[in-house]
């Protein structure tokens, strides 16, 4: 497995946050700190592309089940954009679709924020 890396870049009002590696109990904190600092310079529109990820443990989902709750507390929201199907799978069946919104592309992630 790759080491888990983030990439941030801002496209006007949204945040993409590029996850590549593993995202596991140990390298969870390392997003919660980035997704806590957007929310400190309220930043709430927030894509999280999963193109490079290889794995997320069920508990890196169930807390970005909250940070998505979190931002559309202050009409944002968290999505999620090109996730493995691998991944995809798990998301599915834990139901997390129902909260997690999930993007193909990132144009259909963009227009997502234009209807919000």
């Amino acid at each position: 497995m790759k080491d888990f890396r983030i990439e941030r870049e801002a496209r006007g009002a949204i945040q993409f946050v590029r996850l590549s590696g593993s995202l596991d109990m140990y390298s969870f904190p390392r997003l919660e700190t980035q997704l806590n600092a957007l929310f400190q310079q309220a930043q709430y529109r927030i894509i999280l592309d999963c193109a490079d990820l290889d794995y997320i443990g069920s508990a890196g989902l169930g807390a970005l089940i909250g940070f998505a709750k979190q931002a559309r507390e202050h009409q944002g929201d968290v999505k999620l954009l090109r996730v493995p199907e691998r991944i995809l799978k798990i998301i599915e069946l834990l139901g997390f679709t129902k909260v997690l919104q999930v993007f193909p592309d990132e144009a259909a992630a963009l227009a997502a924020f234009g209807s919000s």
